[in-house]
């Protein structure tokens, strides 16, 4: 019989009372539930039901993947890989390639990198590693990370309430800083995110802080910074990034972390992490190396995402300047009801976020051949 994965991560010793009622959302899963109404089901089940229910042109803009896909010299490289050198390694060289070249890009030593199959692993292996009964969680609310002892409203712009996650932080196991906050698509510059982080550390000193920048690549805000240089200045500080979104990678599952050695060393322990083989290695090493891509990829969702705002604003429904690949528009309804009519006409969009599922909804963007697409539904579906 298969475990859902939140009974197997109580079958691990996970189902403490502080543990119990932090909900912490990683990976797609639980995105799919709710983005095809299969909320009721185990998750294997209900990805099976997903294959069956996604028709023949059907757009998914539920879980913001990159619909553009990866960069041409990963699939180069990936095609021309020699066959022979697959039979002759096992992962820790090739991980060790990856992390080295991670490190280049952070200008930070291969130690301070931790590599593994997901950045959700590495969110997992937080939570278990910092959070307890009596050292709780803070987060935005809402937030990727949802369900937190201690819930820091977003202010009136969606943003996230540093002042107010600092002030919750004294004592507490765990700070998450999602930046790009997924799903309000707002950002703090590097500036806010190194104030927050120092004024922590120095009234908090045993409590852990979570960068998480999945999103980052797709912010054109001034001022916006890597939190990888803070992250290996304090002991129980890392920053988290994916190869899931701007890099086009999702199916090969692919993430890191940056942090002192002895914190990335917590996080091994806490959970497993996973080993980049080989083929990841050289995709990820491809997709870092490729930065004008990068620049075309950011350039590309940027005209997309200033159109698509600029639709809805015509039709009267406002949202934040985002700084991802997504957007969260007020829509003046419930995200379930837009939900289940932009899935009777072919459009997937994503679950509900509490406290605002009431009157926001997150929209993935596509190509933009997706978007116009999706856009006539969205109109039909508003204006009735």
């Amino acid at each position: 019989m298969s475990l859902s994965r939140r009974a197997f991560v109580r079958r691990l010793g996970m189902g403490g009372a502080g543990l119990a009622t932090t909900s912490f959302i990683i990976g797609h899963g639980r995105e799919e539930l709710s983005a095809f109404g299969f909320e009721g089901l185990e998750l294997e089940a209900a990805m099976q039901r997903q294959r069956q229910a996604l028709p023949p042109g059907a757009v998914k803009l539920s879980s913001n993947e990159n619909l553009r896909g990866p960069s041409p010299k990963v699939i180069e490289v990936l095609r021309s890989h020699p066959s022979t050198s697959l039979g002759l390694g096992y992962p820790v060289p090739s991980s060790r390639a990856f992390s080295a070249a991670l490190a280049r890009a952070h200008n930070v030593e291969p130690r301070n990198v931790i590599a593994a199959t997901g950045s959700g692993a590495i969110l997992q292996a937080a939570q278990r590693a910092y959070v307890t009964d009596d050292k709780l969680l803070v987060s935005g609310d809402p937030s990727y990370m949802g369900g937190a002892e201690r819930s820091i409203p977003v202010d009136a712009g969606l943003n996230l309430d540093l002042d107010g996650m600092v002030d919750a932080a004294t004592g507490a196991g765990l700070v998450f800083l999602c930046n790009p906050n997924n799903p309000t698509s707002t950002i703090h510059p590097l500036s806010d995110i190194e104030t927050a982080v120092r004024t922590i550390k120095r009234r908090s000193p045993d409590t852990a802080i979570l960068i998480d920048e999945a999103y980052i690549h797709y912010s054109t805000a001034p001022g916006v910074g890597s939190g990888d240089q803070i992250s290996v200045e304090f002991p129980d500080v890392f920053m988290t990034r994916t190869f899931s979104k701007a890099f086009g990678m999702a199916g090969m599952r692919m993430g890191y972390g940056i942090g002192q050695p002895a914190t990335l060393q917590k996080l091994r322990r806490a959970w497993g992490l996973g080993s980049i083989n080989e083929l990841q290695s050289v995709a990820g090493i491809a997709a870092i190396e490729d930065t004008a891509h990068m620049d075309w990829e950011r350039d590309e969702n940027k005209r997309i995402r200033d159109w698509t705002l600029s639709q809805f604003e015509e039709m009267g429904f406002g949202a934040p300047d985002s700084q991802t690949n997504f957007i969260f528009v007020r829509i003046d309804r419930p995200a379930s009801e837009f939900r289940d009519a932009c899935r009777a006409n072919g459009i997937i969009v994503g679950r509900d976020f509490p406290p605002m599922e009431q009157t926001h909804a997150r929209i993935s963007l596509g190509r933009m051949e997706d978007m116009e697409k999706a856009m006539e539904v969205f109109k039909k579906v508003l204006e009735t």
